[in-house]
């Protein structure tokens, strides 16, 4: 329940960063706790794969904004974003969470072998990615949802039984490629402006 708290806040310091820089630092806070929710099923070849693209992709978006002061001042659109996230991931879990009839008993530190936490954290990510997505104004905060979008895909592919390392393996890669393809828009954007 702490990396799930953790994955809550570090997604709004992301979203509300009016700076590209801790924009991608916070997304690797992100990424990072998200990907340590132990549900019993994590291996150490999966969380190191996952945390190896999300520290490529922040450096990438890091590297992209070349200094402090590029960014995107998100607004209104933090609020809108966030209210939406909020409610769609309670109808998500509500909705869509298998009806085992079992009680759901969470640890505050420790591992969640009910894959609760797990299935909150995707839903949450998911949502504030499409939420984010669809509030934005320009690259930097377009590539700020995708890039949580595909971090909730990856929870999600946890839940599948069966090996992951092969679908960790190609959402990783896409989440790399989703940065390169922001970092460019970024690099676009910038040179516009400047023009």
């Amino acid at each position: 329940m702490l990396l799930l708290a953790i994955v809550a806040i570090t997604t709004l310091a992301a979203n509300s960063a009016r700076q590209l820089r801790y924009t991608a630092v916070a997304f690797f806070a992100v990424a990072l706790a998200a990907h340590l929710i132990d549900d019993g099923t994590l291996a150490a070849a999966q969380v190191l794969v996952s945390a190896a693209a999300a520290l490529v992709a922040s450096a990438i978006l890091f590297v992209a904004a070349r200094d402090r002061r590029f960014g995107e001042d998100p607004g209104w659109r933090l609020w809108i974003a966030t209210i939406v996230a909020a409610a769609t991931t309670a109808a998500a879990f509500a909705f869509l969470r298998p009806q085992t009839g079992d009680e759901i008993n969470t640890n505050l530190l420790g591992p969640d072998p009910s894959g609760v936490t797990t299935d909150v954290a995707a839903f949450w990510l998911l949502s504030s990615g499409i939420a984010i997505l669809l509030t934005a104004r320009g690259a930097v905060r377009g590539s700020l949802g995708a890039l949580l979008m595909l971090t909730g895909t990856q929870l999600l592919v946890q839940q599948v039984p069966g090996p992951h390392l092969a679908l960790t393996l190609l959402l990783s890669w896409l989440q790399v490629v989703v940065a390169l393809a922001g970092a460019f828009l970024i690099v676009n954007q910038r040179a516009a402006r400047e023009a």
